[in-house]
């Protein structure tokens, strides 16, 4: 939400001050990632804004993590908040990486209320601890972006069961329908592989934690949190499979029953057609073989109206009898 020109000096402020607090040096691959250099032209989207990878790694003292949350719902454009961070027992830098008009508020408030290290002049969570309370935060964005997508959904699959049992005209639905569940099936596909890469972040954690690793970042008793967070993890990966399923069959429900109406408005144009037929034949026959002039009574035209109109009646009723039963 600010320039560029401005981050980058904010950035550069800050790692000098994650520097003298540790002691440790960032090298210039450390830069690279938490965005430290040149930075994109104007409008253009960073790669991992749509294809992240969650990951923790071990730089000698130094810890890097980084974290995905989906930003964007809704619209078919996956869009990730991308969270990097450099961890030490002494100190946290922390760079968000967002994309242009959205923001991932639920995970954002949660972090900053975290990153409040000092309250009152003492320390109420250590840099091992926020950054696996931001590891769990990322999760319960997991969580909350499937809730959401699920019960945007909703309305989309009942109103396709509506369709499919002949409770509601098809009309344009369909197609919208089928539009609508595209655009859930791409965000829910940009998420496959979060679940597992944190997962990955998890099990380090979890090591690291029984080790002592990482200059003891990581208390022993963390162990059991990140084991019940891979769990969790588990269950999350478990819903977005099963949801990507039914939102693949639902779009091939909705070409079946885009198949269905076509074969129902050919089976009425046959229907119509060899309705006709009949009265065709009929009058393309006698049309100017009837004997004498019985043509020109009025009792002729009347007869014959009426058993146009009875034909065309009994006609009608049983196709809307017929369509009725189907």
């Amino acid at each position: 939400m600010r320039t560029a020109s401005e981050i980058e000096r904010d950035l550069d402020a800050r790692i000098a001050d994650f520097e003298s607090a540790t002691g440790h040096r960032i090298d210039d691959l450390l830069k690279e990632e938490v965005g430290v250099g040149p930075w994109l032209a104007q409008g253009e989207s960073p790669v991992n804004y749509s294809h992240p990878v969650a990951r923790i790694e071990a730089h000698g003292a130094l810890t890097f993590l980084t974290l995905a949350v989906p930003s964007s719902l809704h619209n078919g454009v996956a869009d990730f908040t991308n969270v990097s961070m450099l961890v030490h027992p002494r100190a946290l830098l922390t760079v968000i990486r967002d994309p242009d008009g959205t923001y991932a508020a639920d995970f954002g408030g949660r972090l900053i209320a975290d990153h409040k290290l000092f309250q009152n002049g003492e320390r109420t969570f250590t840099a091992g601890e926020a950054a696996f309370r931001a590891t769990r935060s990322c999760v319960l964005s997991l969580e909350t972006a499937l809730t959401t997508l699920r019960a945007a959904a909703k309305g989309s699959f009942d109103k396709l069961r509506a369709i499919e049992l002949r409770e509601q005209r098809v009309g344009k639905d369909v197609d919208e329908l089928e539009a609508d569940f595209g655009k859930t099936l791409a965000e829910l596909r940009a998420m496959v592989r979060t679940p597992g890469q944190v997962r990955h972040i998890c099990d380090k954690i979890e090591s690291w934690s029984l080790s002592g690793g990482q200059d003891g970042l990581f208390p022993a008793t963390f162990a059991r949190q990140a084991a019940f967070l891979r769990m969790k993890v588990e269950q999350v990966d478990a819903v977005l499979s099963t949801f990507i399923s039914a939102v693949e069959r639902a779009i091939k429900r909705c070409d079946d029953v885009s198949k269905r109406q076509l074969l129902d408005a050919q089976r009425n144009n046959t229907y119509w057609t060899s309705a006709l037929l009949l009265p065709n034949l009929v009058f393309a026959f006698f049309g100017q073989s009837f004997l004498g002039d019985a043509r020109e009574s009025t009792l002729f035209w009347l007869v014959s109206g009426a058993v146009l109109l009875i034909y065309g009646a009994g006609s009608t009723y049983f196709l809307l009898a017929r369509n009725r039963r189907q």
